[in-house]
């Protein structure tokens, strides 16, 4: 570990690597902000604050371009910041010039904040298509350091990771007990095609259970990356211990506040205190391991 932090091209990939995470987790909150600013929701306890007739509450359950372009957005950081943060720390750990390595990750992350204003102000092309999309590099698969920080980190990690993983069986099961389907192939258990054809249609609890796996996606990829980079840094045991807790705690109450559609703010609490959470680490990595 002390090797690692003593590495200036590995100093650099920490410091690029979470100020780009970071900025993809904030999408989440501007999501929210659009979300609420144009009245656009998509679950039914979402609508309850300050608004008491069913009626104008389900009026807000709408699709609003503005929110769905900013959740678009998030989707490209998330297909996109991902595979940097992979196979930038595989490049790191290949030793390059540390010149060479500053202008990959530098360009990187200027692109993607680039391309998040083109697209949140739907700038005109090819303001948004243009920019590089990534580090294009692979390197060997390195061992990683044995330390109880990160061994405490591999397990925390791994119980979240399954846990969104499971999510994907969720809604199967809520698919199969709704007799909900989106492709066709999917309904061949029925035998009329007409029959067939009637369980292609969108269900409240099936859009409920997989809006609840993209905010995992979009909340625990994150913690994953700024955990491991963390977990680097060589933090004291019981303080690493305690945001890994706090966070894998705080994700498993969001899951069941979502899914049960618990009234807010439990669930906007939860959401909240992991995303906290997951900012202490990276503030920890930026103080720590800082290199522009």
């Amino acid at each position: 570990m002390a090797d690692l932090m003593n590495n200036d091209v590995f100093l650099a990939f920490s410091t690029y690597a979470t100020i780009v995470v970071l900025k993809m987790m904030f999408m989440a909150p501007l999501t929210g902000y659009f979300r609420i600013t144009r009245k656009a929701f998509s679950n039914w306890e979402d609508t309850a604050m300050g608004k008491k007739d069913p009626e104008e509450r389900k009026k807000m359950l709408q699709t609003n371009p503005d929110v769905e372009r900013v959740r678009r957005c998030h989707q490209n950081d998330l297909e996109n910041i991902i595979p940097f943060v992979v196979i930038g720390l595989l490049y790191a750990f290949t030793r390059p010039d540390l010149s060479t390595a500053l202008l990959h990750f530098r360009v990187f992350v200027g692109s993607r904040f680039i391309h998040t204003v083109s697209y949140v102000l739907a700038l005109p092309q090819p303001s948004r298509g243009e920019k590089p999309s990534g580090v294009e590099k692979m390197a060997e698969v390195v061992h990683m350091i044995d330390s109880e920080v990160f061994l405490a980190f591999s397990t925390y990690a791994a119980i979240v990771v399954l846990k969104m993983m499971l999510m994907s069986l969720l809604t199967s099961y809520f698919r199969l007990t709704k007799q909900v389907f989106s492709n066709l192939e999917d309904t061949t258990l029925v035998k009329t095609t007409d029959d067939r054809k009637k369980l292609i249609r969108v269900d409240p609890d099936v859009e409920r259970v997989r809006r609840c796996h993209l905010n995992d996606l979009e909340n625990i990829v994150p913690f994953v990356v700024i955990g491991l980079l963390y977990a680097l840094t060589g933090p004291d045991l019981s303080t690493a211990l305690l945001h890994f807790r706090v966070f894998v705690g705080s994700r498993f109450v969001h899951t069941v506040a979502y899914v049960m559609a618990l009234p807010q703010p439990t669930r906007g609490f939860a959401f909240g205190v992991g995303l906290f959470t997951t900012c202490s680490m990276a503030y920890r990595v930026l103080t720590t391991a800082l290199f522009l």
